[in-house]
């Protein structure tokens, strides 16, 4: 049985002075708008951001003189990007839209090539040293400068953690770690959904916590609680759930709302496609917010591959599973996953038009860096190419102006969402508020559609209401509780009342 992790005790003093953390830095004067208080004021607010996630090492090079075994032209080795080339393009992203920033793992990485592989740890979830940034990222004071320029911008940042495993190259044999990992193995070929094997297998031969034990578990909560005391985040990205205890999360998750309060985002990956299974962390290991990767299936299934749109209102009729999905956060495409784009054949107009579902449903969307850009790849490494900046200019264009509408309408950030049509081609929906209403029409078909979509009972839109497309500038007016709305091929409307806008 997992004790609750204890206060730090002379044994773990002396294991995080074996791999120290930096000294405690002076905080700049922040603005008073973003102050950590404001930031971290409640949970609920975080339903009004947009989270952008930035795999440091391919975004962008910002300082040549940390470029160690940099080799661009190997698709799994370092290629250069840093913590100063993230701050370089806090502008871009500021102008995109974007509300929070969620940054790889910073911590000292493995420093060579795995065996007689071509692979090296440019990801930075192969920690060695966890009380150090890594050097081809920059140094402490560059991270801190990061954040402090985020926040400086009304922007939060979510840091990547790793609790389940070390680097290959951490000296796990060390006398001061003994009995901390597992020893059962790697995690059999058939055996990666089964629980037991899932939480106590190796993945790749990493070494595995062992986090049942009370130093192990006080280790890793105090070491990421310290770093983000010291950098003053906003949350935690938190890698590989199923690999690790319900209890123990639930143990890390109140520590951190108990030492950095109630607003101080969990945010987990649990890579499953069944919202029983996904539902459960919220529900037991009380995880603010999940990545909805049964959405991501449902994403992939109905825009990429040209599936029923019925299969939408399949998969949100299961949102009572979870304790709050409008804490989930649905994405298009992310590290592990091919680009939404491969998986589209590179059809644009299937890109525009799940973007325009994923930024306008319920939750805290999460952007892929690039994706803004029409970046494709298909399975790692492809997936983690460069960031190719100014690649389709229209695109981006099209995505700063969806992060707009989102963020002028209360209604798309933190509304009720309401099912209001289904067919094979079509889906619509509302989005209410207490201040206003939002009706989202998709239509997934190739071809023109029209259709007379009925208000729902709950709905405060009374006939004679404008209703005005934030793409278009078309309206439709509510009409014996119906509006007729006519969409070309692949094409969003997103209708807001004539006169709501803020």
């Amino acid at each position: 049985m997992k004790r609750r992790p204890f206060a730090l005790s002379l044994l773990l003093a002396s294991l995080l002075t074996a791999c120290s953390l930096p000294g405690q830095a002076s905080k700049s004067a922040e603005n008073p708008a973003v102050t950590a208080e404001g930031r971290r004021a409640s949970l609920k607010s975080w339903q009004d951001d947009v989270i952008y996630f930035a795999l440091l090492d391919r975004f962008q090079d910002g300082d040549r003189s940390n470029n160690h075994n940099v080799n661009r032209s190997n698709p799994t080795a370092y290629h250069g990007g840093d913590l100063q080339g993230l701050i370089d393009k806090l502008d871009y992203l500021q102008d995109l839209g974007v509300t929070t920033l969620w940054i790889s793992p910073i911590l000292d990485n493995d420093d060579n090539r795995l065996g007689d592989t071509d692979l090296w740890g440019y990801h930075g979830y192969w920690t060695k040293d966890f009380g150090k940034v890594d050097e081809h990222l920059g140094t402490y004071e560059k991270a801190r400068e990061l954040v402090t320029k985020a926040h400086a911008k009304g922007m939060k940042v979510l840091l990547d953690v790793v609790c389940n495993h070390a680097g290959y190259e951490f000296p796990s044999k060390d006398g001061r770690y003994q009995g901390w990992f597992h020893t059962n193995g790697n995690i059999p070929n058939g055996k990666w959904d089964d629980p037991w094997w899932s939480e106590n297998g190796s993945l790749f031969g990493l070494p595995d916590f062992a986090q049942e034990k009370p130093e192990v578990a006080n280790f890793l909560t105090s070491t990421y609680l310290s770093w983000a005391d010291r950098l003053d985040l906003d949350g935690f990205r938190i890698d590989a759930l199923k690999h690790v205890p319900q209890s123990y999360w639930k143990d890390l998750i109140a520590t951190a709302h108990a030492k950095k309060g109630p607003g101080f985002l969990t945010l987990g990956e649990i890579l499953h496609g069944d919202p029983n299974v996904v539902s459960s962390y919220q529900r037991n290991a009380k995880f603010d917010s999940l990545f909805d990767f049964p959405l991501y299936y449902t994403f992939d299934e109905v825009f990429a591959k040209g599936g029923s749109m019925r299969k939408l209102g399949d998969r949100f009729a299961q949102d009572h599973l979870y304790p709050d999905a409008s804490m989930l956060s649905p994405f298009l495409d992310n590290h592990d996953v091919p680009r939404f784009l491969s998986q589209a054949g590179g059809d644009l107009s299937k890109l525009r038009l799940a973007l325009a579902c994923m930024l306008t449903v319920r939750g805290i969307p999460m952007l892929y860096y690039g994706t803004e850009v029409g970046m494709s790849g298909a399975h790692e490494p492809a997936n983690r190419g460069d960031m190719a900046w100014g690649a389709n200019e229209s695109l981006r264009a099209y995505t700063q102006k969806l992060l707009s509408i989102r963020k002028a309408t209360p209604a798309l950030q933190h509304g009720k969402q309401l099912e209001m049509w289904q067919d094979e081609d079509v889906y619509a929906y509302a989005r209410q508020a207490s201040s206003e209403e939002a009706v989202v029409v998709l239509n997934n078909d190739t071809r023109a559609q029209s259709r007379t979509i009925p208000m729902r009972a709950e709905s405060q839109l009374k006939d004679g209401t404008r209703l005005v497309d934030q793409l278009t500038g078309e309206a439709v007016t509510v009409s014996g509780r119906k509006i007729q709305v006519s969409m070309s091929g692949k094409q969003a409307r997103i209708f807001v009342p004539q006169g709501s806008r803020r």
